[in-house]
């Protein structure tokens, strides 16, 4: 929403670190694996094969067998369709826990340039198992802001974090996400109409960004561009908001958040 108020500055708190350090001799990395493990088979919408855990792993086929083996036994993981795994519903909390952290380190230091630079409020939004939620702000300097909350569930089929989340996932998972919240109108600009929510969704994918303009809140816009793990599987967004009066080029801020997007996903595959 649209808010005046005085601010002080922008805040946010990030780990000192963007990634895991190579040279740190106390990381498991049989660990980080299990958990790299259980984040494929949470953001995969279809059970996954062996191979194809082993192929986004890029490890010994042996290796990832034993992992998922262990963690079969332990009761993370669930076979089914034969040699097919999903997350087990006990434990489906835990999967998104490890990425998320890795993504607010990795994107804090990308948010904290936007936010330099712009001097407007920068968002990321992650997805969960049936909604997407903001999960770090950077709010405006400015006394006319375009405000967000951290913990808040946006919109899929109007918001730019939604929309960049919802154009990437497969039909399924999109549909998902939209019975869940629901194609209900924030103001008369939001796309209620299925037919034209799934063009705007695949011209979101197609031009790797998404727009919002006045479709969550009156005199308001945001511009977003998703977050990939795996392939171009969106499991984020990251978007900058600003009142309508202070958009003054467009292709300028679409070109940043992309550019920014582009390096968290290739900073988020390092583990």
């Amino acid at each position: 929403m649209i808010s005046a108020r005085n601010k002080q500055g922008p805040t946010g708190s990030y780990g000192s670190n963007d990634r895991q350090p190579k040279g740190d001799k106390y990381f498991a990395k049989a660990v980080g694996k299990a958990f790299r493990i259980l984040e494929i088979v949470k953001q995969t919408s279809e059970p996954i094969s062996l191979s194809q855990i082993t192929n986004k792993v890029q490890s010994a086929k042996s290796s990832v067998f034993r992992i998922i083996h262990t963690l079969e036994v332990l009761g993370y993981l669930e076979r089914t369709n034969g040699d097919r795994y999903i997350i087990s519903p006990a434990v489906s909390s835990l999967a998104p826990n490890y990425l998320l952290h890795r993504l607010i380190q990795v994107a804090g230091p990308h948010m904290r340039s936007l936010a330099r630079e712009f001097r407007e409020t920068i968002s990321l939004g992650f997805l969960f198992q049936n909604h997407v939620e903001v999960v770090e702000v950077i709010e405006s300097p400015q006394k006319i802001q375009m405000g967000n909350i951290q913990g808040s569930v946006i919109p899929p089929h109007a918001s730019s974090i939604g929309k960049c989340i919802a154009a990437s996932q497969t039909e399924w998972r999109r549909d998902r996400l939209l019975r869940t919240y629901g194609l209900y109108p924030h103001t008369p600009r939001t796309i209620t109409d299925e037919v034209e929510l799934k063009m705007e969704l695949d011209l979101t994918r197609a031009r790797g960004y998404a727009v919002d303009m006045e479709e969550t809140t009156l005199e308001g816009c945001c511009f977003g561009a998703p977050i990939l793990a795996d392939g171009d599987h969106a499991v984020a967004a990251i978007s900058i908001s600003l009142p309508k009066l202070r958009l003054m080029n467009e292709e300028k801020i679409i070109a940043a958040v992309r550019t920014a997007a582009a390096a968290i996903s290739r900073d988020l595959k390092v583990l």
